[in-house]
């Protein structure tokens, strides 16, 4: 199964088997209807919208740690963010984290009975254009797992 990754506004542009798994801290509100982080419901292109992948959001002891896009040296080396992001990735069991999504996928695809395959996205804030992002170190921590984690 594939899994890649995308960010929040080309959410509006997916399939209904495309399903979203943002990694965020904090999602945009519209995410969850503004009605809470355990909130998923499907949008007017029967897109479920409100899936985290929670593990794979930045721990909150990060929050204030990123300098910000006119401070950053755009180096995920330096980046204190990046690097403790990083670090988060590679404590966590990459297996079971990618068979929980692929789990999931399976069963919107089976409750939704649609046809194609399941394509898991996992979800940021930033564009692929912002050289300072956990797609980043998310692609990174993919890679060191052979496995590659293409753009959408």
């Amino acid at each position: 199964m594939e899994i890649k990754i995308s960010y929040f506004y080309k959410i509006r542009f997916f399939k209904p088997y495309m399903i979203p798994f943002s990694t965020a801290i904090s999602d945009p509100k519209w995410y969850h209807q503004s009605k809470g982080l355990d909130y998923v419901f499907k949008d007017k292109n029967n897109v479920y919208n409100g899936i985290r992948a929670t593990p794979l959001a930045p721990i909150m002891t990060f929050d204030g740690q990123c300098v910000g896009v006119k401070n950053c040296n755009y180096s995920p080396e330096k980046c204190l963010f990046l690097a403790n992001y990083y670090k988060q990735l590679k404590s966590l069991d990459f297996s079971s984290i990618v068979k929980r999504i692929e789990e999931l996928s399976f069963k919107v695809k089976q409750i939704e009975k649609f046809e194609e395959e399941p394509i898991a996205v996992l979800i940021v804030y930033e564009t692929p254009l912002n050289p300072c992002s956990e797609r980043v170190m998310l692609r990174k921590w993919f890679e060191d797992n052979n496995r590659e984690l293409k753009e959408f």
